[in-house]
């Protein structure tokens, strides 16, 4: 990847509705030239999807909550097992498995107390491997993106130009 395509995913990024001329005015380049780098990433795997993100709020899930789980066993079968359970709730928007002295973080987006409280009977409360969960509720929002830097060059600027 050379420095176009860092400043076309950094672009796109920030606003995946552009049309290839706002594309290449905004990385300064030709709307030909961004059509085939855009389809030589997609073909690469560099960029994924294209989606809207939805404000949490207005869809009636503004509580957020970070939860981190402890388990007591972390064989590959139990991990898959938990791991799919999580993917079926679609509170949960985004898990990870961890290293240290957790296993599992998990972000979720609920409407009220009760759905929260819910989820954790079915997840945790009923699982014998869960040992521990801890939630931490977000009362502000510091940063939130899910744009991943290209490269470290191209600093804070909007498109890297």
């Amino acid at each position: 990847m050379d420095d176009l395509d860092l400043r076309i995913v950094k672009a796109l990024q920030a606003d995946g509705t552009l049309t290839k001329a706002q594309l290449a005015e905004a990385v300064g380049s030709t709307p030909s030239t961004c059509l085939r780098r855009v389809s030589e990433l997609r073909r690469a795997g560099v960029l994924t999807a294209c989606v809207y993100l939805a404000d949490p709020a207005k869809l009636g899930r503004s509580i957020r909550a970070i939860i981190t789980v402890t388990t007591q066993n972390q064989t590959k079968d139990l991990r898959r097992g938990f791991a799919t359970r999580i993917a079926d709730e679609q509170a949960i928007t985004q898990a990870y498995g961890v290293t240290g002295d957790l296993d599992a973080v998990l972000i979720g987006h609920f409407s009220d107390m009760e759905e929260y409280q819910a989820l954790c009977d079915r997840l945790f409360d009923a699982d014998p491997d869960v040992v521990r969960y801890t939630t931490l509720f977000a009362v502000e929002t510091y940063k939130e993106t899910n744009a991943i830097a290209p490269d470290g060059k191209l600093g804070n600027a909007k498109y890297g130009r």
